[in-house]
């Protein structure tokens, strides 16, 4: 083997370790948030003890940082994204969903009284605008449960498995 070629296999070497070097560094943003970092299948969604059958198994929530995503999938690879901010409390979080404001901070209302919103959640979810307080039932590992009372007064129980 010439001395070419062993110079080429040796820079082939190098550019594979500087990939794996980057595919394996941090992608948490702003700190450690431990077991919630990743996407989560909701594989149901249980509305006052009821699974909901409208519910298409399409959904993922996702979480970094103190940003939370519904992500909703299509089956032409397609996908909808629905931003807010959570922040964790141990036992519950608040998941926000952000609305329009004036500059004096107060919130706008279209034509209909409805807030003016900047990421309205995915309406399968049962999650409003601005607060949403969501209670962790439990997370074992790969596997979440979360609760909260939707803005009709209904029990809604969402089962997650880690992505």
């Amino acid at each position: 083997m010439g001395a070419i070629a062993m110079k080429k296999i040796l820079l082939r070497g190098f550019v594979v370790l500087l990939m794996f070097c980057g595919i394996s560094s941090c992608t948490q943003n702003d700190g450690n948030i431990g077991e919630w970092f990743g996407h989560w299948k909701l594989n149901t969604i249980s509305v006052n003890g009821a699974v909901d059958d409208e519910y298409g198994g399409n959904i993922f929530f996702s979480f970094q940082s103190k940003t939370f995503c519904q992500t909703m999938m299509y089956a032409d690879h397609g996908a909808e994204h629905r931003f807010a901010n959570w922040d964790n409390q141990d036992t519950y979080f608040i998941i926000t969903f952000p609305f329009e404001t004036d500059d004096a901070g107060n919130p706008l209302y279209d034509e209909n009284g409805d807030l003016v919103c900047l990421y309205e959640p995915l309406e399968i979810t049962r999650m409003s605008m601005g607060e949403n307080v969501v209670a962790v039932d439990y997370l074992n590992g790969n596997s979440l449960q979360l609760s909260m009372t939707d803005a009709a007064g209904d029990k809604v129980v969402y089962n997650l498995e880690k992505w």
